[in-house]
C-alpha cells in the first residue's frame, strides 16, 4: 500500500451501521408491541368518517362504508349516505313512515349499533305500541345544523314521502349565534353550502390511525385536553363582557326563522311537522359539578357556561314557540333525559339509555297526540285499501 492509498480517508460504514443498527432496532420492537396489543389487549378507536362532496347540502357520508366508534362499535351508513337500513323511495300502503332531521345528537355515533339509536328505538316502539309497520328514517349527519337539515329535507327527505318529519337540532345551530352577532349580514360559515363538514384522512392517516400504539396516543392526548378544559372553563368565565353577555335578538331571530322553514316546508307538503326540543347536560343543576363542566364545551359556543345554560333555555322556548305559529307538534325531549353522565357523554351526545329514554318520550308524546292518531288512521285505511285491490285482482 503506497502512502496516497494509507492517508485516503475510509468509508465511514461505522458511522452508518451505528444509526441504521439502532433504528431497526427501535423499528421491530415497535412492531413487535403492536403485534402484542393489537392480540393481547386491542383498544377500540373511534374511525374517521368519510365524506362525499354534495351539490346541495355541504356533505353527506360515503354511501356503504362501515366504521367503528369509539367503544369499537359497529357504525353502518346506507346507500343514500345515512346512518340504518336502506330504505325504497316510496313507503308500502300501510306503512308509516317518519323522518328524523338532525346533526350527531340524531345520527348517535356513541350508541352500541345501529338498533340502539333513538330512531331505531323510536321505530320498534311505535311499531310495537300502534301494531302497525313502522319505518323511522334517520337523515341525521355529524355537524349538521337546521340550515343544512332545511336543504337535506327539500332534496332527499320529501323524495322519501314521509308522513311525519321530527326535527331534533339545538347545538349545531347555537354556535353560530356569536358569529352572526359580529357580522353586520349573514357570515359565510353559516350557510348551507359551506365546503363539508370536515377534511376526509389520507389513505396514510387511515392506516396509522388503526395501530393500537397510535390509538394509545391519540387516548392520551385527548385525556390531557380534558384535563386542560377546566382551565378553558375558567379563563372563558373570566373573560368578561364579551362571553357573558345575552346573544343578540338578531341572532336569535335567525335561530328562530331556521325552524319555522323547516316547519312551513314539511306542512306545505301535507306532512306533520314535530319540533325535539335537545336532551342535554347543559342545565342549572350542572353549574357546579365539576364532572359534567369537563364534557361540556361552552367555549365552542363562545359563552360562559351560566350563559350557555340561559341562552339553551331560551332555546327551547323559540324551538316550542315555533310549533304555536306552524301547527306544529312540540316534543320536550330536553325534560324527558336526565342531565346526567348516565344517559349523556356529553354536552348532548346520548349513550344507549339516554337514546332509549328520548326514544319513549317522543313516542309517548305522538301516539297521546289527536294529530297524529289520525294520521295513523289515515295510514291504516290506505293499507287496507290496498290490500283489498290487491286480492280483487286475484
Amino acid at each position: 500500500m503506497t502512502m496516497t492509498e494509507a492517508s485516503q480517508p475510509k468509508p465511514k460504514k461505522g458511522l452508518a451501521m451505528r444509526i441504521i443498527v439502532p433504528l431497526v432496532t427501535l423499528l421491530v420492537m415497535l412492531v413487535v408491541v403492536e403485534l402484542f396489543l393489537q392480540i393481547a389487549v386491542p383498544l377500540p378507536f373511534s374511525d374517521k368518517l368519510y365524506w362525499l362532496s354534495d351539490g346541495h347540502i355541504k356533505a353527506r357520508l360515503e354511501p356503504h362504508q362501515e366504521v367503528t366508534n369509539a367503544d369499537g362499535n359497529p357504525v353502518r351508513i346506507n346507500h343514500l349516505g345515512f346512518r340504518g337500513a336502506d330504505w325504497k323511495w316510496q313507503p308500502e300502503p300501510g306503512t308509516l313512515r317518519l323522518l328524523v332531521l338532525g346533526g350527531s345528537a340524531a345520527f348517535c355515533y356513541q350508541t352500541s349499533d345501529d338498533e340502539h339509536t333513538w330512531p331505531s328505538i323510536l321505530e320498534r316502539e311505535l311499531a310495537k305500541r300502534l301494531g302497525s309497520t313502522v319505518e323511522v328514517i334517520n337523515l341525521g349527519l355529524p355537524g349538521f345544523d337546521t340550515s343544512n337539515s332545511k336543504v337535506n329535507y327539500l332534496f332527499t327527505g320529501r323524495a322519501l314521502h314521509p308522513h311525519v318529519v321530527l326535527v331534533y337540532h339545538t347545538w349545531n345551530d347555537m354556535k353560530f349565534l356569536r358569529a352572526i352577532e359580529e357580522s353586520d349580514g349573514l357570515p359565510q360559515v353559516v350557510l348551507s353550502g359551506r365546503p363539508s363538514t370536515g377534511v376526509n384522512s389520507s389513505a396514510l392517516a387511515r392506516i396509522f390511525r388503526r395501530l393500537q400504539i397510535v390509538r394509545r396516543a391519540d387516548r392520551s392526548f385527548t385525556l390531557m385536553h380534558r384535563r386542560d378544559r377546566e382551565n378553558r372553563y375558567t379563563s372563558l368565565e373570566q373573560a368578561g363582557e364579551r362571553a357573558h353577555a345575552p346573544v343578540d335578538e338578531r341572532a336569535w331571530r335567525w335561530f328562530e326563522n331556521n325552524f319555522d322553514d323547516i316547519a312551513t316546508f314539511v306542512r306545505s307538503d301535507g306532512v306533520l311537522p314535530v319540533l325535539i326540543s335537545q336532551a342535554s347536560l347543559i342545565h342549572p343543576d350542572n353549574l357546579d359539578n365539576r364532572e359534567h363542566r369537563l364534557v361540556i364545551d361552552n367555549d365552542y359556543q363562545g359563552m360562559t357556561l351560566p350563559r350557555l345554560v340561559d341562552s339553551w333555555q331560551r332555546a327551547g322556548r323559540i324551538i316550542e314557540k315555533a310549533t304555536w305559529t306552524n301547527s306544529a307538534l312540540f316534543i320536550d325531549g330536553y325534560s324527558a333525559v336526565p342531565h346526567d353522565l348516565e344517559h349523556l357523554k356529553d354536552h348532548v351526545h346520548l349513550w344507549d339509555k339516554g337514546a332509549k329514554r328520548l326514544a319513549h318520550a317522543v313516542a309517548d308524546t305522538l301516539i297521546a297526540d289527536r294529530s297524529f292518531q289520525r294520521l295513523v288512521a289515515q295510514v291504516d285505511k290506505q293499507g287496507i285499501t290496498s290490500q283489498r285491490r290487491m286480492q280483487s285482482k286475484k
